[in-house]
């Protein structure tokens, strides 16, 4: 067969070498051997197996390089560089056979030998009869590479081509590298099972796969700065490759990659080059209008564009790859690269200054109507339509501060200019915004830009709005009664306005809970979750179960606590929330789940983790639970227990008079207490004692911290009349474990007063009230002489017998008993002991008999568990009593 072509009458066109050779991989690529497995896979296999590979990414998107590096290190890969003369048939099969001439495993004088594609007019079926005919006896496997696919639309061209692919021999694999799919057979063989297809998610550079491109050319960048150009270039090949060019010419390679975006020259020229040339006149002017968008819909795109055939463009920009486009439940949503879109914006405001801020105003509309208004926010902003941006934040913003996107609205309020931040209604939201992020200072200006304007709050909604505003910013510095009365004084909750009565609902839990109003906080509470689960306000829900669990655990019920901060956590976790501050106080309460359980190993973790999400400013009781906690959990295996215990005494201190809910301070006084004890700070012990004399009301906690220190200096009699009233009722416990370890401290003190039936009785009350919540944690404390009173009850304890035993197993067999601390005198003996002073010498030295002495010294090695001084020096000195 032959053909008149250019060279001469019935010679076939001249093929470069360079078309038909694997290309030359530089020295600096990155190799990926990911990808070369999956063109293995796709390749490879048993004859029956796939037999035609689409490699489909747009422009840039390294498909030759990985195919070449690929290659280069296998045998049997034919080669053709495809451009836009290969619409031609002569021109494209001159170009196969030549390739696959150079190959394929038989060399120049091959079965392909002397076969010439006919001319474009002629019927090609006997031309292409004979090469596959050819293919059909190879020795070894062959892979075509069709590099450039998207060049070949000419129908001629395709026909020859589906040809071969549905006839292809099973020794030959074809690779089709296209920035589009090519219009050929290629959906009749996916249904055959014959194709496999690599993707552009699957050409897209992983970070590490950046990260060595760049080392490779020389460039040792920062994580911060790597992650910025991989956000910029969402690992396009491309781009970060444009991005090295670029770094090679600077010093300073931090401002490089801040200034890299679309406007890049580089960049800029390869966009028009690849991808805005090649686009008729109507599409550049749908890009360009589109552009202002970071996603928009069909029908978004028609508003802007004002196209009748937006449809269509928007189908043609995705198929060739130019748009990228995803599905959520309802919509298909389209967005370019963002370096693409960086330049389109650009060249807009270029070429249409005065058209921009209309886009963006239609944009704004139709966010708005989609329920979308911080998208909406974003192009009011851009479109300078400040009475627009003012409508919307103070319709929407405390919906967007409800529902968690307090970061992206403080965003918005950065980029509004100030003549609408000092608007009542928006520096209201801006200070609300403050206050969840924690900006004390910044919500502080917001609320003097109110007090000190001329505008003044003319409706009932602004008002109740200020005062919960200000009863949050109360919550955080830790003076609530002001901030209630003032609320009060307004229709908070009753505004009919969905967001602001919620917040103010909350607000007023949050607050009753922290001045131990425990009835109303939970009613507010259970309203204001009832509401935001009802309005889908996430961020609102969450604090709410927080709030409602450590109500649960104020009234002892672990398995209410659980499942509702259980709740909190997952919530925020489907939010994305879960390294955020939000999920503090539930892992706070989880915490004290674990700790009350025996649980050692989740107790320290969940605390660790809360005191590492304290990221901002959040309520002092908040903050303290989590300090005291952690404290709490790790006391009893420090290396250093009074570092400890001094350390959570100077969080403690920090406070500085602000309010804290009573429930904390009764439920952290008891391990406080202990700790002072026991690390002999009997000044701290009575320091934690003050705060609960501080109270206005009456306390079950008083009442035991004050017979836990007279029973620690021995004076057991007045021990148990202080406890009574605890007892018997007449004095009520904040927290419900407190009753719990009173009777426990009744038992250990009946026990001494050898009153064996009424230590037993104490005991059962104990483990009555412990059971039904599976509370270990007061036994453990309690120490050596309640584990010896369950050991003597065994069998005696009915249907809490089981119970019982648990908590038996649970507690050492050697522990402190509670009353173990020492005493001030007891200290200041022990700090005498190093000096290796006699007892005589030491008892002039404090004015006490020998007698005394030796008194002291006997209690001081009881409580250690020592015999000797030499020991009770080095027990002192490793519990940090010294």
């Amino acid at each position: 067969m032959s053909i008149a072509g250019e060279n001469g009458a019935g010679e076939p066109p001249v093929v470069a070498a360079a078309k038909v050779r694997v290309p030359t991989v530089a020295a600096t690529a990155v190799l990926r051997p990911r990808l070369h497995t999956l063109m293995d896979d796709a390749v490879g296999g048993p004859p029956d197996s796939p037999l035609v590979t689409v490699v489909r990414a747009p422009a840039g998107s390294g498909k030759t390089t990985m195919l070449a590096a690929w290659a280069r290190d296998r045998s049997g890969v034919a080669w053709v560089a495809l451009d836009n003369e290969d619409d031609d048939p002569v021109r494209l099969w001159s170009a196969i056979l030549r390739s696959l001439q150079i190959g394929g495993p038989w060399g120049e004088a091959g079965p392909l030998d002397g076969l010439t594609p006919p001319p474009a007019a002629e019927p090609y079926a006997g031309f292409l009869a004979a090469v596959l005919a050819a293919l059909e006896d190879l020795p070894a496997p062959l892979v075509l590479v069709l590099d450039g696919m998207h060049e070949v639309t000419s129908d001629e061209a395709v026909h020859t081509l589906n040809i071969l692919l549905r006839h292809l021999p099973p020794t030959l694999r074809v690779v089709l590298a296209t920035r589009f799919p090519p219009p050929l057979i290629l959906p009749r063989l996916k249904l055959e099972g014959r194709l496999r297809e690599i993707d552009p998610e699957h050409l897209i550079f992983t970070t590490d796969e950046a990260r060595s491109l760049y080392a490779n050319e020389g460039f040792d960048l920062t994580e911060a700065e790597l992650g910025l150009l991989m956000e910029r270039t969402e690992g396009w090949a491309a781009g970060l490759r444009l991005a090295a060019i670029t770094l090679a010419g600077s010093t300073r390679p931090d401002e490089v990659i801040t200034d890299f975006t679309g406007e890049d020259r580089g960049v800029a020229d390869y966009l028009v080059g690849e991808v805005l040339d090649r686009q008729p006149e109507d599409v550049r002017q749908f890009m360009l209008a589109t552009c202002v968008c970071g996603r928009f819909t069909a029908d978004l795109a028609a508003r802007l564009s004002r196209q009748e055939n937006a449809g269509q463009i928007l189908d043609l920009l995705d198929r060739t790859g130019v748009l990228v486009s995803d599905r959520d439940e309802e919509t298909r949503w389209y967005r370019y690269h963002p370096l693409l879109r960086s330049y389109l914006r650009a060249e807009l405001g270029r070429r249409r200054k005065s058209a921009q801020r209309e886009l963006h105003r239609i944009a704004a509309g139709a966010f708005l109507a989609s329920g979308e208004p911080q998208r909406a926010m974003e192009h009011a902003i851009a479109a300078g339509d400040d009475d627009l941006l003012t409508r919307l934040l103070a319709k929407h913003g405390l919906e967007l501060l409800g529902t968690g996107e307090a970061i992206r609205l403080r965003r918005i309020l950065d980029g509004a200019p100030a003549s609408v931040l000092t608007r009542p209604s928006v520096a209201l939201v801006a200070a609300a915004t403050a206050l969840e992020l924690g900006d004390l200072l910044a919500a502080d200006r917001s609320l003097r830009s109110i007090d000190n304007g001329t505008h003044p709050l003319r409706t009932q909604r602004l008002r109740a709005l200020h005062a919960t505003i200000g009863l949050h910013r109360a919550r955080l510095h830790g003076d609530l009664g002001a901030a209630l009365v003032t609320l009060r004084s307004t229709r908070a909750g009753q505004t009919g306005d969905v967001d602001v009565d919620l917040m103010a609902t909350f607000n007023r839990g949050v607050a009753a809970a922290w001045t131990g109003h425990h009835q109303t906080a939970k009613a507010e509470l259970h309203r204001a979750l009832q509401l935001a689960t009802t309005e889908r306000r996430d961020a609102i829900t969450v604090q709410c179960q927080a709030h409602l669990a450590a109500a649960a655990a104020t009234e002892g019920d672990l398995g209410e606590m659980t499942e509702r901060a259980d709740a909190a956590i997952e919530l925020a976790t489907a939010r994305g929330w879960q390294d955020t501050s939000r999920c503090a106080y539930p892992s706070v309460l989880l915490g004290v789940g674990a700790y009350e359980r025996l649980d050692d190993a989740a107790a320290v973790h969940l605390a660790e983790r809360a005191v590492q999400l304290l990221d901002r400013p959040i309520d002092p009781t908040i903050d303290l639970f989590a300090h005291t906690l952690r404290a709490m959990v790790t006391f009893d295996t420090a290396e250093d227990p009074h570092e400890v215990a001094g350390t959570l005494r100077a969080h403690w201190q920090r406070l500085g008079g602000r309010t804290v809910a009573p429930a904390l301070l009764a439920y952290a006084a008891l391990p406080q207490q202990r700790m002072a004890l026991r690390v002999g700070e009997y000044t701290w012990a009575l320091e934690v004692l003050s705060r609960l004399e501080n109270l206005r009301f009456p306390c079950g906690e008083r009442e035991l911290l004050r017979a836990t220190l007279h029973a620690n200096r021995g004076r057991f009699a007045s021990a148990r009349r202080l406890l009574q009233p605890v007892l018997d009722g007449q004095t009520r416990s904040i927290v419900a474990s407190t009753l719990i370890d009173a009777w426990l401290l009744e038992a250990h003190l009946a026990e001494r007063a050898a009153d064996a039936h009424r230590s037993h009785e104490a005991l059962v009350h104990a483990l009555g009230l412990a059971a039904p919540h599976q509370v270990l944690r007061s036994f453990r404390d309690a120490g050596q002489s309640i584990r010896v009173l369950l050991a003597q009850g065994s069998g005696r304890f009915g249907r809490l017998e089981p119970f019982a035993t648990n908590v038996l197993a649970a507690v050492p067999v050697s522990v402190l008993d509670a009353t173990d601390g020492l005493t001030e005198r007891e200290q200041a003996l022990l700090a005498e002991l190093p000096s290796m002073r006699t007892a005589e010498e030491i008892a002039s030295t404090l004015f006490v008999s020998v007698n005394t002495v030796k008194t002291h010294l006997r209690g001081i090695y009881r409580k250690l568990g020592v015999s000797h001084r030499r020991d009770a020096i080095a027990v002192a000195r490793q519990r940090g009593l010294l």
